[in-house]
């Protein structure tokens, strides 16, 4: 059993959190919850589910643990309350991930995740996210109405340069941003974008199917590694990727991916375009990325 300690310990709602608790947004976390025990939220959200719980005492989260003694722990994102008053009390196997490059390492935990082989030192491991591909997956044969996608409300991964640099092709090409619509005034671009307001998970599930090649050029100091490529390859849509992005050899396989150098991204994109396979790409990633393969990978790391 798996029990997920998400966020902070505070007496505010944290209303990203209850948007992801709403389906408003993306939250891989909830989805080993679902599949593997319990998220507690230690702040006031609104729950419903079976496996998702709000418990702002540590107490009450330590009593709850300690009706699971051989459950594993897994502390998500940074809290020094965290540590102290409930980490450093339990006895349980513990992993902690910091969803970021920022924060990596947590001494009050067995094991602490990351996602490059570079950022491991003290108590690290390399591990690698999952997704569930009974969730992740096209729902029909879908005509394809886009070349591109993009997927992203910052606009911080390189979208406006690609669809600059997409000037030099003169065949008409489509692209669909998903989670763009505030950045649409910065387009300049010779072909057909379509973007959306920033949408719910099943949103993003139905809509990344409707185009046939994936761009994601994060160039971010801080990433960690950006879920949207998985969600794209488990729909069975492969992605153009950043070579010198944040590299784990877990998810990078010929059927599901180019890494490409920045000058070369519209090229490599269009290569990826013609010679994509769509089944091939989405066994790639239940093969290697499933979400029973991440927690087999979490478990593995503790040793179990």
């Amino acid at each position: 059993m798996l029990i997920i300690l998400y966020g902070d310990i505070t007496n505010k709602n944290v209303w990203k959190h209850q948007r992801m608790i709403d389906g408003g947004a993306t939250c891989g976390y909830r989805e080993y919850a679902r599949n593997f025990g319990h998220i507690i939220y230690m702040s006031p959200q609104r729950v419903k589910q079976r496996w998702e719980h709000v418990m702002m005492e540590p107490k009450n989260v330590i009593k709850f643990i300690n009706k699971h003694p051989n459950a594993i722990v897994w502390s998500v994102k940074h809290s020094p309350n965290k540590d102290q008053k409930i980490l450093s009390k339990i006895p349980n196997k513990k992993l902690y991930y910091s969803c970021n490059s920022n924060n990596m390492y947590n001494k009050y935990c067995d094991v602490s995740l990351v996602d490059t082989s570079q950022r491991v030192k003290k108590n690290a491991q390399v591990w690698f996210k999952g997704k569930d591909p009974n969730y992740w997956r096209p729902l029909h044969d879908k005509h394809k109405e886009f070349s591109y996608v993009l997927l992203g409300r910052r606009g911080d991964k390189n979208e406006i340069f690609f669809l600059n640099q997409l000037n030099s092709i003169k065949k008409p090409r489509t692209v669909l941003w998903i989670g763009g619509k505030k950045h649409e005034h910065k387009i300049r671009c010779n072909h057909r974008v379509t973007c959306t307001e920033f949408v719910g998970q099943d949103q993003v599930r139905d809509l990344i199917p409707l185009a046939k090649v994936g761009v994601l050029f994060t160039e971010l100091q801080v990433e960690g590694f950006p879920q949207s490529f998985l969600e794209m390859t488990m729909c069975g849509v492969p992605v153009v990727y950043n070579i010198n992005g944040p590299i784990n050899d877990f998810y990078f396989h010929k059927d599901n991916c180019i890494l490409s150098h920045k000058g070369k991204i519209v090229k490599n994109a269009e290569d990826l375009l013609e010679f994509r396979n769509q089944h091939k790409c989405r066994l790639t990633a239940i093969k290697h990325y499933s979400l029973d393969r991440s927690y087999g990978r979490m478990r593995e790391c503790l040793g179990l």
